[in-house]
């Protein structure tokens, strides 16, 4: 093993055991790398605070994994996950001398053939990167320079592999019951390698601007990206001028701003990124968000994005729906489908335990405290030891954080209600012809493509059955003959949808596309029809 890797081990290992953790790790990871086991002495401090200390002893990897484990309170318990809450990513910024080499080794260019003027002291720090800001030389345009600090990523890789390591281990003692340990592990993974890479920061904020691009959002801003100065270790980016919401709520400033106009965008955006792409920002805390006297917003940091698959996006609709018309036993069979409900013996006490929660809401949806609802049925999740997406974690984080900022502008703001009726427009525009279209050709497209590929499978399923290589009743059903007919009525089948299909679409279809609609027609017909002929002697 690496010498850094095995000190980096024993070093960990040794601030657990400082902190009272040393009981928790299993004997064989102190026999594996030779240390000596600590004393299990841990006061009345409980374990939650235990742990977090040592996280920040331990730096920033361990602040970054505790930060993603307060969010997944459905694979670790309710009391830790809260206590992980309180883990900060305030850092003091390291000098400029170590930053400079960076920027103007990415830039392959001194600073000052680059910018007109350049703030040498940070406009923000946190523990992966700065953030300077700067004037660009060419055409006088205020930016913004985010760095990333040196020798960061390298730490934090090797500390991911050390993580693992420990985690292999942990997985095999008895502490491992409830807690999957390695797969927190490559979920954390996951995170921090795209926290490392900045270009994908750059394509996420490319796909948001394309998103919103219609003039219905011509308030809702995202920062010009300068692509010829981005690296995966340097962005360069427009400034935002613009304020935050602590000086929008600010008394003097109440009629500057209408305030829940404010909100209700903010939750229009969020609602358009869940249903409509399926691509949503996953940080939208308050420092991530600017507002100007227009009623506009700014969004910033898109590092961390979820993305929603079809499934996932009607999913989340119906449960909007339901919630609205207070339906709990459809919120939480919802929640059973999400996850892998097929691994609860008892489906019908889960709905009930959910239900339960959900019954003592308010009347007054601006009453409901999300945050504290989602983690009052996470807490049932991890009991009956649901699992949950990740996808779907970041989203109810970011729903989280954007109810709490519209109530701040809006004490009386219901996200629900808005998300509710936004859901049931959604649901109405894939009702629409072009919709309907849309649909079908996609339908025709895969049928299209099941039928070339059914009819290569079943002739080598019927030659693995001739020869012998699938041994199983249904050779003694089926000959030869009795293989062919079930092949050709599954080719007929297939080419008779995608004819229904065409017609559907023919009927819907726009002029350019009806042409297409006519060719798959005659193409299903062509299929239909070879199935009547030729082999008639074999």
């Amino acid at each position: 093993m690496d010498l850094n890797k095995l000190r980096r081990i024993k070093e960990i290992i040794s601030v657990l055991g400082k902190h009272g953790l040393g009981k928790y790790l299993p004997q064989a990871l102190f026999k594996k790398f030779g240390i000596k086991k600590p004393s299990e002495e841990t006061g009345n401090i409980k374990l939650e605070r235990n742990i977090r200390e040592a996280f920040e002893e331990l730096g920033t990897t361990f602040i970054k994994l505790g930060q993603m484990m307060s969010l997944r309170s459905d694979i670790i318990p309710a009391s830790m996950a809260e206590e992980f809450k309180k883990l900060t990513d305030n850092v003091k910024p390291i000098d400029f001398s170590q930053i400079k080499p960076i920027i103007e080794g990415e830039l392959c260019s001194k600073i000052e053939d680059i910018f007109s003027e350049f703030d040498e002291n940070p406009i923000a720090a946190a523990s992966i990167s700065q953030v300077y800001a700067a004037t660009l030389k060419e055409n006088g345009e205020k930016v913004v320079v985010k760095v990333r600090k040196p020798g960061i990523a390298e730490k934090i890789r090797e500390d991911m592999g050390v993580i693992f390591t420990i985690a292999h281990y942990i997985n095999k003692t008895s502490y491992s019951q409830n807690i999957d340990f390695e797969a927190i592990t490559e979920d954390f993974f996951h995170t921090m390698n795209t926290e490392l890479d900045f270009l994908i920061e750059k394509s996420n904020n490319e796909k948001f601007v394309n998103n919103f691009s219609s003039q219905k959002w011509s308030w809702l801003k995202f920062p010009k990206m300068y692509g010829e100065y981005c690296t995966s270790s340097m962005l360069v980016m427009e400034r935002i001028f613009a304020l935050k919401l602590g000086e929008v709520i600010k008394p003097g400033n109440s009629g500057n701003f209408d305030r829940k106009l404010i909100a209700e965008r903010g939750a229009e955006v969020l609602m358009k990124m869940i249903l409509a792409d399926g691509f949503f920002h996953a940080d939208l805390h308050e420092g991530n968000l600017f507002f100007n006297e227009n009623n506009g917003i700014a969004v910033i940091d898109t590092g961390m994005c979820g993305r929603l698959d079809k499934f996932m996006r009607g999913k989340l609709a119906d449960i909007f729906i339901a919630f609205a018309i207070k339906d709990w036993d459809k919120v939480a069979r919802i929640c059973l489908e999400l996850g892998n409900g097929e691994k609860i013996a008892d489906k019908e006490l889960f709905v009930r335990d959910v239900s339960r929660i959900l019954q003592t809401l308010p009347e007054n949806l601006s009453e409901i405290n999300t945050a504290e609802v989602i983690g009052r049925i996470s807490a049932v999740i991890f009991r009956y030891k649901l699992k949950i997406p990740r996808e779907l974690t970041q989203l109810l984080r970011s729903f989280s954080m954007i109810e709490g900022l519209c109530r701040k502008l809006d004490p009386d703001f219901e996200l629900m209600k808005v998300a509710g009726k936004l859901s049931k427009e959604v649901m109405l525009q894939r009702l629409t012809p072009d919709s309907i279209a849309r649909e079908v050709m996609s339908l025709v497209e895969k049928t299209v493509d099941t039928a070339h590929t059914l009819p290569v499978t079943l002739a080598s399923i019927s030659e693995k059955l001739e020869n012998g290589t699938i041994q199983h009743r249904i050779v003694t059903i089926l000959n030869g003959s009795e293989r062919k007919f079930i092949s050709k009525m599954v080719t007929r089948t297939a080419a008779s949808l995608i004819m229904t299909g065409t017609l559907i679409a023919g009927t819907l279809a726009d002029k350019p596309r009806f042409p297409i609609v006519v060719a798959v027609f005659f193409l299903a017909l062509i299929l239909f029809a070879s199935t009547f002929f030729g082999n008639k002697n074999k």
